[in-house]
């Protein structure tokens, strides 16, 4: 596809869930309608994407929120085969990746389009995001799930959101999205992105809302993440301790400890940017480490060979 310099980006929504739910649309309608309420002073387009057997599912209501919004197909399945579709479709040559259940807020085009004149090196430039739901729990869980991207102010970090970011077109050509470790592979694309000497940034004041459904939600993302942290390694012994695979006790009582202790950390020093009170910090503890439990079965599944698929509610 060649590039129109014309337009300053290409904004891409995908959906990481199957195809055919009603709330899977009414989530998109939201994140579409808050979309076109952006601050666009520059031509930008805009790409849904899906696969060749569930286009035709797309509600037609749908294609008017934005303007001229180009649906793209991929013969692909996964959310990583759509992703990658996208960015080989995209008519600029920066993309900006944002799933279908993440609605941006008021001020998100012009956070990441100014940084990016900043910062015109940047490869990646990751956004914040949030939990969208009443009571504490959403707020426990943005922290929990989504401050490993996060650097507090605007600046560096070390690794890429997969849900809120935009990216230079040509790193996405070079790095695609790999399906090796399943849905949840941020780990494996940020570090072949680094190992580029790319430059990875955060922005603070891009900020999108995530739906969150509760505890159901957080067990099937966990034996995922457990699944993909331990497959990645067997893959790839020389990543950061690959060689404790080979030991599977060790490696699952490491990855639960040093995963809630990494929690405590972020928590300290995030929580009140995501919206928690001092004393609701020693609640998200007990939950981080009952959060990190429930990774176990996806690291078992990974062990023992059996591939995560099996068990997806993910695409």
């Amino acid at each position: 596809m060649p590039v129109n310099y014309a337009c300053v980006a290409s904004i891409i929504t995908v959906s990481d869930h199957k195809v055919g739910k009603a709330e899977g649309w009414a989530a998109l309608r939201e994140t579409y309608k808050h979309l076109a309420a952006q601050d666009y002073r520059e031509p930008v387009e805009f790409l849904l994407v899906e696969t060749e057997g569930a286009h035709h599912a797309i509600p037609e209501d749908i294609k008017g929120l934005v303007p001229d919004l180009r649906i793209v197909t991929t013969p692909g399945t996964s959310s990583f085969d759509l992703k990658n579709a996208g960015a080989a479709a995209a008519r600029s040559d920066f993309v900006i990746i944002l799933d279908a259940d993440c609605r941006p807020a008021p001020g998100w085009w012009r956070a990441i389009y100014e940084h990016r004149l900043r910062h015109p090196e940047a490869a990646v430039i990751s956004g914040r995001t949030f939990y969208e739901g009443e009571g504490v729990l959403p707020k426990v869980f943005a922290v929990i799930d989504r401050t490993y991207v996060d650097a507090g102010e605007s600046g560096p970090t070390h690794a890429i959101s997969n849900n809120n970011a935009g990216f230079s077109r040509q790193i996405l050509l070079d790095h695609p999205f790999s399906n090796e470790v399943g849905p949840f592979g941020s780990e494996p694309h940020a570090a072949r992105v680094k190992a580029s000497g790319a430059a990875l940034r955060f922005e603070s004041g891009m900020l999108a809302y995530h739906a969150f459904t509760g505890w159901d939600m957080v067990r099937e993302e966990r034996r995922h993440i457990g699944f993909s942290m331990t497959r990645y390694r067997q893959l790839h012994p020389d990543a950061a301790r690959g060689w404790m695979v080979k030991y599977p006790p060790l490696w699952t009582v490491y990855l639960v400890a040093a995963s809630t202790a990494s929690d405590v950390r972020r928590s300290l020093r995030f929580g009140r940017a995501y919206g928690l009170k001092w004393f609701h910090v020693p609640y998200l503890w007990l939950c981080s480490a009952r959060t990190h439990l429930l990774e176990i079965p996806g690291i078992r599944l990974a062990l023992s060979g059996e591939w995560i698929g099996r068990w997806n509610a993910y695409r």
